[in-house]
Order: structure tokens, then sequence, then C-alpha cells
């Protein structure tokens, strides 16, 4: 947690200047834009000596999620005659890097790259060769309360011919990648999409599928439909608790235009398919370790008829961290 040490409390007593750069860090990471998300602590070795160990975690850099796998990253040799501050971040791709400052008697921190989320600033004396706990400043931002968006597009997707499973939540990745450690006990996960559909060659069905880990926590399809130029607007809106770290229970409703008769899902509670515009609740489960690996959110619809006139659209999606 973000954090200045009190004089003498540190390795220096310049580590308890409050620098310009620093408020800068706080102002990114307090709006959401460049923050941490969960882990990504930055310690010393056990048996001291130029690299430090980052745990894993998540960031949003730019508002962008990105998972940090634990690894070391290595602060260079120290300035013979000056002291000098480094910084310890995640730069804009989701890499560990070290953005190493300029030795002076007074040194001040390097200026962070564009969208870096620091992690910490290391104290860095002359001619030395070991990094000690008391040379390490923690400058993680956390945004652990409210709402954040861990993902959202605004730009149109549109898929046609194909009877593959469509990925209508980040069609570009087949699903949102949720880091080792985010979704964790008492986290939430609340997911938004909408758009439009086209069922307009043969009698389609579509196939709503919900996944978490790869674990199937609702899947239903539709009734026949009758081949219609009019399009279909839909509306999906769920959450996801996580109960334990290896319980999530899945809970939404479907809004979708008339398509055909009720069916009985196939995996979790409800139907999507009344016969009049509807509203339909829907529930389910899965029991995923969220704690011990990355883990995959994908939201699907699959129509059984390829054809240029059967098509999904979607306009938007959204996933909030709560």
């Amino acid at each position: 947690m973000f954090s200045i040490p009190d004089s003498p409390s540190a390795f220096n007593d310049h580590q308890s200047i409050l620098f310009a750069e620093y408020l800068r860090i706080m102002v990114a990471g307090i709006d959401g834009l460049d923050c941490v998300l969960s882990g990504c602590a930055v310690t010393a070795q056990g048996t001291p000596d130029m690299t430090l160990a980052v745990a894993k975690g998540s960031v949003l850099t730019n508002g962008v999620l990105k998972a940090v796998a634990a690894a070391n990253v290595t602060i260079t040799t120290a300035d013979a005659t000056n002291p000098r501050f480094d910084l310890v971040v995640i730069d804009s791709a989701g890499a560990k890097q070290v953005r190493a400052g300029t030795p002076a008697a007074l040194p001040l921190p390097p200026t962070r790259t564009a969208n870096d989320v620091v992690l910490a600033a290391v104290y860095v004396p002359a001619s030395d060769t070991t990094i000690e706990s008391d040379h390490v400043t923690d400058l993680a931002v956390f945004r652990r309360q409210g709402s954040m968006v861990i993902y959202k597009t605004t730009a149109a997707e549109t898929t046609n011919t194909t009877v593959a499973a469509v990925h209508v939540l980040n069609k570009t990745a087949s699903g949102l990648v949720l880091p080792n450690g985010l979704f964790l006990s008492g986290k939430q996960l609340r997911c938004r999409i909408g758009g439009n559909m086209l069922l307009n060659s043969g009698t389609p069905t579509i196939t709503l599928i919900i996944s978490y880990g790869g674990t199937t926590m609702f899947s239903d399809v539709t009734g026949a439909a009758t081949a219609d130029t009019d399009r279909l607007a839909w509306f999906l809106d769920f959450q996801i608790n996580a109960q334990a770290n290896n319980d999530q229970a899945l809970v939404g409703h479907l809004q979708l235009s008339p398509v055909a008769a009720k069916t009985a899902p196939t995996a979790g509670l409800g139907d999507i398919a009344l016969t009049a515009a509807n509203n339909t609740p829907f529930a389910g489960s899965a029991a995923v370790d969220s704690d011990a690996a990355d883990r995959t959110l994908t939201v699907t619809w699959t129509m059984n008829v390829s054809n240029s006139a059967n098509e999904i659209v979607t306009e938007f999606a959204s996933v909030e961290l709560l």
C-alpha cells in the first residue's frame, strides 16, 4: 500500500521525501487509470542481493487489465559516488520493469513511462551490492472498494456465416482473462452485453453459454426460429459472486426479442426462449479455484445454421469488478 516512510525508519532520510512524481503516481492510481487491483508486492530476497521479488497480481494500465506473474526484477549496478532512486513498475504491456533513476547527491525518482503502474521505489546507495527491505518503499496504489471497469468495448462486432461459437465478450481474445488471485472470496463480477441478431435462413436456433474457468455455468438453446428479415434485439446482464475462492454463483437475466417456444436448459436454471418479448432470469454455479491460475470468463452465442443471413452483432460489452 502506498506509503512514505517517516524519518529515520527507512534506510536513508531521502526516502522520507514526498516527491512530485510520487503525487502523480497517487493521482493516476486514485483515478483508476494506472493502479493495482491485487497482489504485486515487491520484497527483498531472503538472502539480499540486487534482485527483488514481485508477487503475482493484477493491474490496470491505462484502464486495461493486465495479469502479473510472480518473478524477480534486477536493480542495476549502483553508482560509485552517489545514490539514486529506481522505480519498479508494470509497463503498459503488462511487463515488469525497473526504471533507473539518475545518481545525485540529492536524487530524484525517474519520470515514469506513459501508463506505468508503479509498485515500489528503491533507494540504491552508492556502491551498494544488496537491496535490503528498508531500501524499498511501497508505492502501489490499490483500488479495492467500489466498482472498477476491467473491460469494455463500444465498437460493434458482427459475425455471420458460421456455426462456431461467437464470442460476444472480448471476441478478439475469446473471453476475458481474470488474473490469478484477482477474483477471490467476497468479490463480484458484473457483466453487461448488448446487440442485435438476424435469423433469416433456415429454421435457426441460438445457444447462449456462460462459462468461467472452463466450467459451463449456464447453457440454453432456443426453439427453432422462423426465417425473418426483422432483427432481434438482445441485452444480457449477469453477476457472478465469489462466495469463496473456489465457489462462484451466477445470477442474471436476458432480454431477448421473441424467438420460439420454451425449452429446458442443458445447464443451470431458467430459459432464454419465451414466446413473447421477455426478461428471463437464469442462474448457475462453478467451483473453480481463482487463486490457482488465470481464469477466463466467456460468453458465447452459437447459431446452428451457417449463412450470411444469420448474424450476431455485439454493440457493446463491459465487465466491472465489485
